[in-house]
């Protein structure tokens, strides 16, 4: 269990990495676009769709770390509030439908693949298909999918008493 956290743990600050760049890319990209438009007057036409795509890079990554660190909106308020074996229920409800969303964001990559790895962009000079933009939603899905295994062993073993409590709280 100890190795399965520390490898989810460091993909998640992987992530975190791939955000901050990504922040960063979109500041740049826009900055430039704006000095070469009012300096230059000059426009790069991908402009927008490289923006876009590391918008969706930004986006769906940086769904890892806050997944990782409980930081996604959940239904606290009502889970707070119940305790004994309802707030058990609600918790695995919960994971059971964290592990669907993951699920669904591959299997969605898995069908639009043939069609977007087809199609390239028309104002890239250099050939970039379409799939560069759905490859975050497919690696957020599959580690949400793996991380809520996790956390649901996790707490079973807990439950069960094969792992002390205190370990498995901050799930």
């Amino acid at each position: 269990m100890k190795t399965c956290k520390k490898i989810t743990e460091g993909i998640a600050k992987v992530a975190e990495w791939i955000v901050m760049i990504a922040i960063a890319s979109l500041v740049v990209a826009i900055v430039v676009e704006l000095v070469r438009r009012n300096f230059f007057n000059q426009s790069f036409a991908g402009n927008i769709q490289l923006c876009g795509i590391i918008f969706l890079w930004m986006a769906f990554i940086g769904l890892i770390p806050l997944y990782c660190n409980n930081g996604l909106m959940r239904l606290d308020f009502l889970v707070n509030r119940v305790h004994g074996p309802m707030a058990q229920v609600l918790y695995f409800v919960n994971k059971a439908v964290s592990l669907m969303l993951g699920i669904v964001m591959v299997i969605a990559f898995i069908y639009q693949y043939p069609f977007v790895s087809t199609r390239t962009y028309q104002t890239f000079s250099v050939k970039v298909p379409y799939t560069v933009q759905y490859v975050p939603m497919m690696i957020a899905g599959a580690y949400i999918a793996v991380k809520t295994v996790e956390q649901v062993v996790e707490r079973i073993l807990v439950l069960t008493g094969r792992l002390p409590g205190e370990e498995g709280a901050a799930a």
